[in-house]
């Protein structure tokens, strides 16, 4: 099929539409053709599964037309972010601010991701979750929160087997992407915790505030984690945490007032490193760069360089470290460029695919 054409209409109505609360990957021959591309890029490791993270504050200026000097294609910003960084298996993004009623926008990110595609360059297939909250998510003509996950088409016809969104996440917050491999990746945008009142979805009564609504949130993404260890996967929580962990991940300050912030901070840490009941998670960037200084956040309002937080974070489950070395690579991208027109900068992490295989076989024998 040449480059030049567009994917059509029937051939991504599964992925960007709001998916269903469990929807299986089908292993037909007409979802690998649906998919064009599943050849990996000749000069990527095969072995390495790339994982990048951004929050985008708002998808729209990645989805805008770009001028072609020269014989090359034309290539949207998203599609000149994704080939800058190699092609990634995958890109969890938050924030895009798409209402779930505009299939339109919706079409737009799947053919921005793919825009000018050459014939030796992959194709990506999009998964979004989107608010659906008729009392918390209703700014902005819905276009507030919302999710959205990237795939490169060759290794969601190999190595995806499923995609959902939890039936708790009313605000468009979480994706779950199962391997076949047993590894779990969950693409978040947590929740900020202000005084701003929390409406119970189904009455609209006021039942408390965001910080209060912000505590639930880690209660059920842990019970999330937790149930994929119990059945023996492992876990990457990747996304915007909205929660910087430390002293050392707030410049010049890390924020303590009011001081439900710090009551938020303690919960985190509590629940996802600490706490023997809780995930007992490694804070992978940390974990390799020790007391490196890099942060996530980066306000437009300031000189760059003036003030910064680590509140974007990659959380993997112990044993991925531990028992398996499955974690090959992580850094954050704390650079204006890659920052782009949002207020925060990407992040990745790397996992050694052979490492995951050896372990489910082992644990799996045939």
């Amino acid at each position: 099929m040449s480059p030049s054409l567009k994917r059509t209409l029937s051939s991504t109505n599964r992925s960007i539409s709001p998916p269903a609360l469990k929807r299986k990957i089908s292993r037909s021959l007409n979802h690998v053709a649906n998919t064009r591309d599943v050849t990996p890029p000749v000069h990527a490791d095969a072995d390495q599964f790339r994982i990048f993270s951004w929050n985008v504050n708002g998808i729209g200026p990645l989805l805008q037309k770009q001028l072609s000097f020269g014989s090359g294609p034309a290539l949207s910003p998203l599609r000149t972010f994704l080939k800058r960084h190699a092609w990634p298996q995958f890109l969890c993004l938050q924030e895009v601010k798409i209402s779930s009623k505009d299939t339109a926008t919706q079409r737009r990110l799947q053919a921005a991701a793919n825009e000018g595609v050459a014939s030796d360059e992959p194709c990506y297939t999009l998964h979004v979750s989107l608010p659906r909250d008729k009392y918390n998510a209703t700014g902005f003509g819905g276009k507030v929160h919302g999710v959205a996950t990237l795939i490169r088409d060759d290794f969601e016809a190999n190595r995806l087997r499923d995609t959902r969104r939890p039936e708790w996440d009313l605000e468009g917050r979480v994706l779950i992407h199962e391997l076949n491999e047993g590894l779990v990746i969950i693409n978040g945008y947590w929740v900020n915790g202000t005084t701003n009142p929390y409406r119970d979805p189904s009455t609209g009564r006021i039942v408390g505030t965001r910080h209060d609504h912000k505590l639930r949130f880690h209660q059920l993404i842990l019970a999330e984690a937790r149930k994929v260890e119990e059945e023996g996967k492992y876990v990457v929580l990747i996304g915007d945490m909205n929660i910087a962990r430390e002293r050392i991940d707030g410049y010049p300050n890390l924020r303590t007032t009011p001081m439900q912030h710090v009551k938020n901070r303690a919960d985190f840490n509590t629940k996802f490193f600490t706490e023997k009941g809780g995930l007992r998670g490694i804070d992978i960037f940390r974990h390799i760069h020790g007391d490196t200084r890099k942060y996530t956040y980066r306000p437009r309002s300031k000189q760059w360089g003036d003030s910064g937080d680590r509140v974007d974070l990659c959380i993997v489950s112990r044993r991925l470290v531990t028992e398996m070395a499955a974690v090959t690579g992580t850094d954050i991208c704390d650079n204006a460029v890659d920052r782009g027109h949002s207020d925060h900068v990407p992040l990745w992490v790397s996992l050694g695919m052979s490492k995951l295989k050896a372990s489910t076989s082992l644990s799996n024998p045939a």
